[in-house]
């Protein structure tokens, strides 16, 4: 299997474009008095899930077979970046293992539904 390390990398430039873009909405929302702080940490979990799944979608529609390993690979890849800006940050907590696995689910689901997509 040739790995293609390019659409890995598109992917996790998609991801990070929709991260920021989902973080500048709840922070206008929040800015604005429109969105309150209770309901801003489920606000940004539903965006953060939706972001993964979108990359997910993206990555299998860009895989050519198997698009549950290219899934795996790119959240595995996203979960190194999140613990190493969590060693960096000082920020390491053992709860964050439950969100590293949505994170591996979302990505490996989008991109089963992202491959068979494609064939579409």
């Amino acid at each position: 299997m040739k790995l293609n390390w390019m659409a890995t990398w598109k992917a996790l430039i998609l991801l990070i474009i929709l991260l920021l873009i989902s973080t500048l909405i709840l922070n206008l929302g929040y800015y604005f008095d429109i969105i309150n702080n209770n309901t801003i940490k489920y606000i940004k979990l539903i965006f953060s899930i939706a972001s993964f799944l979108i990359t997910g979608l993206y990555m299998g529609k860009n895989s050519p077979n198997k698009g549950y390993l290219y899934g795996l690979r790119l959240s595995l890849l996203v979960i190194l970046l999140f613990l190493l800006f969590g060693i960096i940050f000082n920020n390491l907590q053992f709860s964050r293992i439950i969100y590293y696995l949505v994170i591996t689910f979302c990505i490996t689901f989008g991109a089963m539904i992202g491959i068979n997509k494609k064939t579409l």
